[in-house]
């Protein structure tokens, strides 16, 4: 359900992936990992982190910063839909060579060798044209956009970058 008011859009569905009611309007960001692999595994890690190489800052590998909101991948594929958060990064001993990442929440198989962090862009849609600058980035045409309601939009914009959110009886 949508409700435009004060040019802010306001957005309610139900995800099934999600056991807890949500609080504030945070329940409605979207991370679509736009960005390029900012850590990959070399090691297994656990739940909640991810063991690879130290970081090379000049060449931007393995460079991580607190705070970061990132996807898991593995072999080019998204791991899990869940959104994670690096909480903390620890660089071993001098000669060992290598670095520990943990993040929030856990997931739900531990990292492996080869998974990679993939850096995502964060965004809310607040208003009508932001919905449909998101469907145009994502390839509908002018013309599709405006002959879609609202719901049509947000429904296109849900499929385009958060389909898990449907589970199993969705798109």
């Amino acid at each position: 359900m949508a409700n435009m008011s004060d040019s802010v859009l306001q957005v309610a569905f139900t995800d099934p992936r999600r056991t807890d009611t949500p609080t504030d309007t945070s329940f409605f960001d979207v991370l679509v990992a736009t960005g390029g692999t900012i850590f990959t595994a070399n090691a297994a890690g656990t739940t909640t982190t991810v063991v690879g190489a130290n970081a090379a800052p000049g060449t931007g590998t393995n460079v991580v910063r607190i705070g970061e909101k990132f996807k898991l991948f593995s072999g080019g594929a998204e791991k899990e839909s869940t959104v994670f958060e690096v909480t903390g990064v620890a660089v071993d001993t001098p000669g060992v060579g290598s670095t520990t990442v943990t993040f929030t929440p856990a997931a739900a198989v531990a990292t492996a060798s080869g998974d990679e962090m993939r850096l995502g862009e964060a965004g809310v849609i607040n208003d009508e044209a932001g919905l449909d600058a998101a469907l145009s980035e994502a390839g509908y045409s002018a013309s599709d956009i405006s002959l879609m309601t609202q719901n049509d939009k947000l429904y296109a914009v849900r499929v385009e970058h958060d389909s898990g959110s449907f589970g199993s009886h969705g798109a």
